[in-house]
């Protein structure tokens, strides 16, 4: 009996422990994601009371967002049309709705409406503007309730604004270093769904003059758990970021070909190439309208399918090397070396404008809601001596200059205004053209800076040291990344990581200092300390009663 009556008191204590976490683990919420389908996502968790519909949650979020929207009613039910003025645009985009189901991890259409289903019935709500295959098919989300804020391309987005809602860390802890064995990293690294996708160089024997092992993708956990490697049998130096494409992984390289890869599994789906491969490509690639969109060394704009094929080419400068594309409305935006913007019409019918800017423009042009934001540098033979930023309107029209010395790295957006490093350092740069502040880190930078809520994220290039700054310039904290080497690629920022890369061959995943970390994560060891408290009183209690 005193035995029983242990073990009661076990199950009592681990009950208390239990129904802390359900309290806490918003059970009776459901969220709900607004994917504007450019890279910005919003999230909302809405509390589900008696009867609610799936419209009544979605409208919720919206109020609890704090942006508007837009729907028709009829008696077919309720239409949704837009939010945040973003608004249907048949044949184009329009909002589609989805329902998550946790059995198989996956985004669904439902077989109901917004105002018939309930919001009871469903784990999660997401609405999408997409626009549909030919057989009226559709890419579906690839934020998840699990994995919230993905990073599918080389400045995040198809605006490439390098920012991410993801975290902001105020102090650094490398929660896993993973050497993968196969040459340098010189590309950013992509996630989606609680997996990134590295591109590694491959070894080369430069005795003989061949590679002894290629280079290769690799899948990754945010564990640090590799899933799958594949050999993509790619020559020459690879720079560019792959992009995430529905179900593919897209990795351009400087062979000029394409590579596309099953994302879950890593088997090669295809394999495509530019008109003259040994131009190269060296631009990263967006996913746009359903179609691969990437600039070759052959100074043309190359937008291929799903499925491999060449949907059509623009030629629009003598060569296009590192600036990757972004696109709003219809229009491709890219750099090239001639020292230009370049804007192309998205269905491949022909340049819409270009505009001078001075310098090669290798950058990936920012969009932000009245600009195009790119930086521009001039060589001398190889060697960047001096550069800048500048400011275009939508018509083509150069709206401002900043001189920031040499530069060659892609412009990312915070809350305070433009970010972009140079020689001099890290810049903050207003929208209107006014340097806010200069801070000089004292190594030289060339990758981009990336953006966390409010953190700034850079690598210096000549040894692979990680710094975060806050939005007014203060270093908040830094990592020296060892073994020791060069470094090119750009953070990537995620729910509750960042991961960062080097030539030295490893992957480093960054997180939240442990003692950071959450008071619920505690519940657990408080509930076994207090359970081995008990059962020790219980035990001298009964030693002293015989």
């Amino acid at each position: 009996m005193k035995w029983e009556l242990a073990i009661v008191a076990l199950l009592v204590l681990s009950g208390v422990g239990i129904s802390i976490a359900q309290a806490t683990d918003g059970t009776d919420e459901c969220p709900v994601l607004i994917d504007f389908g450019n890279g910005r996502i919003l999230w909302a968790d809405v509390p589900v009371s008696e009867g609610m519909t799936v419209f009544n949650l979605t409208k919720e979020a919206a109020d609890r967002l704090q942006i508007e929207m837009d729907y028709t009613e009829s008696s077919y039910g309720v239409f949704v049309t837009g939010f945040d003025g973003v608004l249907m645009n048949w044949p184009y985009e329009w909002w589609h709705l989805w329902i998550w189901n946790s059995t198989t991890n996956s985004w669904q259409m439902p077989t109901l409406g917004a105002s018939d289903l309930l919001a009871s019935q469903v784990e999660a709500v997401a609405w999408s503007y997409v626009m549909d295959r030919a057989d009226y098919s559709c890419i579906s989300p690839i934020a998840t309730p699990d994995n919230r804020y993905p990073w599918t391309s080389f400045r995040h987005d198809l605006l490439n604004t390098g920012y991410s809602d993801g975290i902001s860390l105020d102090k650094s802890e490398i929660v896993w270093d993973l050497n993968l064995s196969n040459g340098g990293i010189s590309s950013s690294i992509v996630t989606c769904e609680d997996r990134i996708f590295v591109v590694t160089g491959g070894i080369f024997d430069w005795t003989n003059f061949e590679y002894t092992s290629p280079p290769k993708v690799t899948c990754i956990d945010f564990s640090g758990n590799i899933l799958w490697e594949t050999d993509i049998n790619a020559a020459g130096y690879q720079i560019s970021t792959p992009v995430v494409a529905g179900n593919l992984i897209v990795v351009p390289s400087t062979d000029g070909k394409i590579y596309a890869l099953n994302r879950f599994n890593g088997s090669l789906q295809w394999s495509a190439e530019i008109a003259n491969p040994s131009a190269g490509i060296t631009s990263s690639p967006i996913f746009y309208r359903n179609q691969i969109i990437v600039g070759g060394g052959d100074g043309k704009v190359y937008a291929f399918a799903e499925n491999g094929s060449l949907l059509w080419d623009v030629k629009i400068a003598s060569s296009i090397y590192f600036s990757s594309p972004s696109a709003h409305n219809g229009t491709i935006y890219i750099g090239s070396d001639d020292g230009k913007l370049h804007a192309v019409a998205s269905d491949g019918s022909g340049e819409l404008w270009n505009v001078t800017i001075g310098g090669k423009v290798r950058s990936a042009p920012l969009l932000t809601d009245q600009m195009i934001i790119v930086t521009y540098a001039i060589y001398e033979t190889y060697v960047p001596v001096d550069g800048g930023v500048a400011a275009i309107l939508y018509n083509g029209t150069i709206q401002w200059r900043v001189d920031i010395n040499a530069t060659s790295s892609s412009p990312a957006l915070s809350s305070n205004g433009i970010v972009v490093t140079s020689s001099d350092g890290v810049t903050m740069i207003s929208k209107d053209g006014e340097i806010l502040w200069n801070k000089d880190l004292g190594v030289l930078l060339k990758g981009s800076p990336s953006v966390g809520r409010n953190t700034i994220y850079v690598v210096s290039y000549n040894n692979s040291e990680v710094y975060a700054l806050n939005e007014q310039g203060s270093v908040m904290w830094h990592e020296s990344l060892r073994p020791s080497q060069y470094s090119m690629c750009s953070p990537t920022v995620t729910d509750n990581m960042v991961f960062i890369a080097s030539d030295n061959g490893h992957v480093y995943a960054f997180s939240i200092p442990t003692e950071k970390g959450s008071g619920q994560n505690l519940i657990l060891p408080i509930a076994i300390v207090l359970i081995a408290i008990v059962v020790i009183a219980i035990v001298v209690a009964m030693k002293r009663r015989k």
